[in-house]
């Protein structure tokens, strides 16, 4: 067995204490929270408790109020908009949740997902759409680095909005009319870890709000008190202005500039014709700033809550993003945890709506809770699986479809898919492992370069994943694509290389890349793959230190084996979605031993067994142990890291790592 080196982190029990006495959290939970960094009651409750309605305006976005002014423009004009997708979750999801909003709001649209042509936008897909007709295309969850091919298009005359999540390239933006992506280092978003589909849930959010009544419109919010005053002006709920002075002062400010005054006290403003004025109140505070922002709070929280037709969209959509956020791995932090928390409730209460979709949760969750881990394991790779073989276009249509005969038509096609793709998957697997050792010295390369013909596309990103889980070392796989001169690769990286940087640096050898830090795509000239081996090898050697290629488990607490309980699972799903930077919880047991060990699984691959401690057991699986069941059939004392998990309402132990003490 490997050896893993064990982070314990220690426990502040002081602050444990504070916390546990104010919010009245487990103490399991509150040891979890404080060793991944928070440290108040504030920053505690909001992640347990994150709330709708402090989702970030839009309209922070610097491009924003431009692209949707367009996109509105177009379809008051009745001008067909294309609306560009990547193949995966998170760009069907973004296509879906833009596509939607455009329907209903009486846009023409239409969508295009490459197949053949690989990921991003195309000349000749361009001059297709071109020669329909199209002035206005909208790329999701792609086009930050497509430099050349907006050229192309603002050459024939068509207008490209790009809204996308990957990293902008190293030596300029491309020239769109526009770009809303929240990795752009001069943008003011205050959030860069969006996915795709959320990125296109926040143009669909503004584009509604450029329906509403205060579109661009200017708003007081007043806070009075003890003859102060402090004036905040809002437009498209941004701040634009303040500023403080004294009650009869506000006789020299044109009130009649606003078309919506909100105050503590309205009596004031009566006289006012033509102006909606409301009263909101507040918790007064100690100056009358802080008083005139708790009103502003108030009423952004009351318009959230009563603004009907916001909220509709809200809940029509915000399930999508749950699906696409989850499935692309993005950090499960502040308004990405939010969004899929929010969306995941939508849909357990009633997946139904999503025909398409209800008959994927049928047939692989039977009943079962969907969460972040059961998307992640087994409905992204389901409908991925059609992007993958080259047929993005199935899944689009299953999720988009509004009747029961196509989707169930769509399902049935996706499932032969997803056949597919396993048998391919393992194929590739088994084949990329042959070439590795071939082409690799796994033992000096700081990064592992495969070079593979013959062998089916579709599937490389997942063996790259698979191959860095087995060596701790970023990877590159290429496939020779069949009747061209050129490969396509897919990367996959660990913690503090940034494989994009890295790329960027052999950029002169590539046709095309980008992606994000830790996963990106790539093309290349045959004929330059082996000058790229030789100086990405150099790039990983000066950059990779072997700390970095280390295995390292942080764990997040200790528990004693009587807190090894159904009450800790439940306690423990306070923390959830689980996912990118809010991974499962990793606890330690100290001294068990194991009793009943035996192999299970279909291949014999995995073993099952108790874990026991002053007289108490436990069930316990570890996955693809198969091979160390002599070491821990030994009468030995162990030490274990693990998983609190569920099974058939019983607690079980997945076990992550063992060491005999």
């Amino acid at each position: 067995m490997q050896e893993n080196e064990w982070i314990i982190q220690g426990i502040d029990k002081t602050l444990l204490s504070n916390l546990k006495e104010q919010t009245k959290l487990p103490e399991t939970v509150l040891k979890v929270l404080i060793n991944r960094g928070f440290k108040d009651v504030e920053s505690v409750e909001e992640f347990v408790f994150p709330k709708k309605e402090i989702l970030f305006n839009p309209f922070l976005f610097k491009d924003m109020h431009k692209s949707v002014v367009r996109i509105h423009q177009a379809i008051e004009n009745q001008e067909k908009i294309l609306i560009y997708a990547d193949r995966d979750v998170d760009g069907i999801t973004a296509l879906s949740v833009l596509y939607n909003t455009i329907i209903t709001l009486g846009g023409k649209v239409c969508w295009y997902i490459p197949s053949d042509e690989g990921y991003g936008l195309s000349c000749n897909v361009l001059d297709k759409y071109s020669d329909e007709g199209i002035k206005l295309i909208i790329t999701v969850d792609c086009g930050i680095s497509a430099v050349k091919e907006i050229d192309y298009a603002n050459n024939l005359g068509i207008e490209v909005i790009v809204t996308d999540h990957h990293e902008p390239p190293q030596d300029g933006l491309p020239k769109a009319y526009c770009i809303v992506n929240p990795k752009i280092n001069t943008d003011v978003y205050p959030f860069s870890d969006l996915a795709g589909c959320g990125v296109s849930f926040k143009v669909s959010q503004a584009l509604m709000q450029t329906y509403g009544k205060y579109f661009d419109k200017k708003i007081a919010v007043i806070a009075i008190e003890n003859g102060k005053c402090f004036f905040i002006t809002l437009v498209n709920n941004i701040i634009v202005g303040e500023q403080e002075f004294m009650i009869e002062s506000l006789s020299q400010i044109n009130l009649y500039e606003y078309s919506k005054i909100i105050s503590n006290d309205i009596e004031i403003f009566k006289n006012i014709e033509n102006v909606k004025i409301e009263k909101i109140t507040g918790d007064k505070k100690d100056n009358i700033k802080d008083f005139a922002y708790e009103i502003l709070k108030q009423y952004r929280k009351f318009e959230f809550e009563n603004d009907g037709r916001m909220l509709e969209f809200f809940e029509n959509n915000v399930d999508l993003v749950a699906l696409g956020t989850v499935a692309d791995i993005v950090p499960l932090i502040n308004e990405n945890r939010t969004l899929v928390q929010s969306g995941l409730e939508i849909l357990n209460k009633n997946f139904s709506n999503r025909l398409g979709l209800s008959y994927i949760f049928e047939e692989y969750l039977k009943n079962k809770p969907i969460n972040a881990k059961s998307i992640s394991w087994n409905i992204a790779p389901i409908i991925n699986a059609a992007g993958r073989l080259g047929k993005a276009n199935m899944a689009a249509n299953l999720i988009l479809a509004d009747d029961k005969y196509n989707a169930n038509n769509f399902f049935v096609e996706l499932k032969q898919l997803n056949n597919e793709r396993k048998e391919l998957q393992v194929e590739n697997i088994r084949q990329f492992k042959i070439l590795l050792q071939e082409q690799c010295d796994v033992e000096k390369d700081n990064i592992l370069v495969v070079y593979a013909k013959n062998l089916k596309h579709g599937v490389t990103g997942i063996v790259a994943s698979h191959i860095v889980k087995l060596y701790s070392k970023p990877v590159i796989l290429f496939i020779e694509d069949q009747n061209t001169l050129e490969a396509t690769g897919a990367c996959r990286s660990i913690e503090g290389f940034d494989i994009v940087l890295a790329l960027d640096k052999t950029k002169d050898l590539l046709v095309k890349f980008g992606g994000h830090h830790q996963a990106a795509g790539l093309t290349i000239k045959i004929d330059k793959l082996d000058e790229f081996r030789k100086r990405i090898k150099q790039i990983a050697k000066e950059s990779i230190s072997s700390e970095m290629v280390s295995n390292k488990i942080i764990v997040d607490c200790e528990l004693k084996i009587t807190e090894v309980s159904k009450k800790t699972y439940n306690d423990l799903n306070l923390l959830e979605p689980f996912g990118a930077s809010n991974a499962v919880p990793i606890f330690l047991l100290k001294n068990v031993s194991f009793e009943e060990v035996t192999i299970m699984g279909l291949n014999q691959e995995h073993l099952k067994f108790k874990v026991c401690k002053d007289g108490i057991s436990v069930p316990a699986v570890f996955w693809g142990a198969a091979k160390y069941i002599d070491m821990l059939g030994y009468k030995d004392r162990f030490d274990i890291l693990f998983n609190i998990d569920m099974n058939r309402e019983k607690v079980q132990l997945i076990i992550l790592d063992i060491k005999i003490i």
